[in-house]
């Protein structure tokens, strides 16, 4: 009776808070695969439902998983197909919050394992330092990458810039995505400060003075850009932190 009585409560809550403001995610979907199973982990800043639909492309998510009422969301994804890319939506039953799409790891993937790696610190550092020439300067007039090479997931780059573009007053989404990639030249150049995440090698920078925040993945591309209103944002990101000098020390 306890148990329903709380359950009760939460839903209620969830109901007024909504109506009250509008859900919002609390920073960007954390998403682990292995080669059958998908974990994703989101927060929202009021308690709401949980679900998640799936599929093999974004006008076929027929699939859908749900969870209890809470602020701290996980769906964990099993029986999937080995390298195969799955399109999701998540958020509650009233309300969609984000979409994207991950793909499943390999049957190769384990005999990749067993070859020596690569610290994960060295692996991100790597991969987020750009060749020295472009090192050298962060004005707008540096030549950026296509987008496809600096935004991780593409089929989520639209709706990242339908939320987030204004806060820079960017004109399209390759502008937005560009701007993500020239502030992490910057945040090497200034030295500004960063978080390491060794669950998934998650670089986080954060800019106090213009309150801009972003995260890459080990591959050094983009996975979120926006500048969020709580200001005790950044403390609250997981991860170690790490300095523009580790950014700069020559591979090992």
């Amino acid at each position: 009776m306890r148990t329903f009585v709380h359950w009760l409560v939460c839903v209620i809550a969830c109901f007024v808070s909504t109506q009250l403001r509008g859900v919002e995610l609390t920073g960007e979907p954390e998403i682990a695969v292995t080669t059958s199973t998908a974990k994703i982990k989101w927060g929202t800043d009021v308690a709401c439902g949980t679900r998640l639909q799936y599929g093999l492309s974004p006008a076929s998510m027929n699939d859908k998983a749900e969870g209890e009422v809470t602020s701290e969301h996980v769906i964990e994804l099993k029986a999937l197909k080995p390298g195969t890319t799955y399109h999701y939506s998540l958020g509650s039953a009233r309300v969609q919050l984000s979409k994207g799409a991950f793909t499943t790891a390999t049957n190769d993937s384990k005999a990749a394992a067993e070859a020596p790696q690569p610290s994960l610190l060295r692996r991100v550092l790597n991969a987020v330092t750009p060749d020295k020439k472009a090192a050298t300067t962060t004005s707008a007039s540096t030549k950026t990458p296509p987008t496809r090479q600096t935004w991780g997931h593409l089929d989520s780059l639209q709706d990242h810039f339908d939320r987030h573009g204004r806060d820079f007053a960017s004109q399209s989404p390759d502008d937005y995505a560009a701007k993500a990639w020239l502030f992490l030249q910057r945040a090497r150049a200034e030295n500004l400060a960063m978080k390491l995440d060794d669950t998934d090698g998650t670089l986080r920078v954060f800019d106090p003075a213009t309150r801009t925040f972003a995260a890459y993945n080990r591959a050094g591309m983009t996975k979120t850009f926006f500048k969020p209103d709580s200001p005790s944002y950044w403390q609250r990101q997981p991860g170690r932190a790490v300095t523009a000098a580790d950014l700069r020390s020559p591979p090992r």
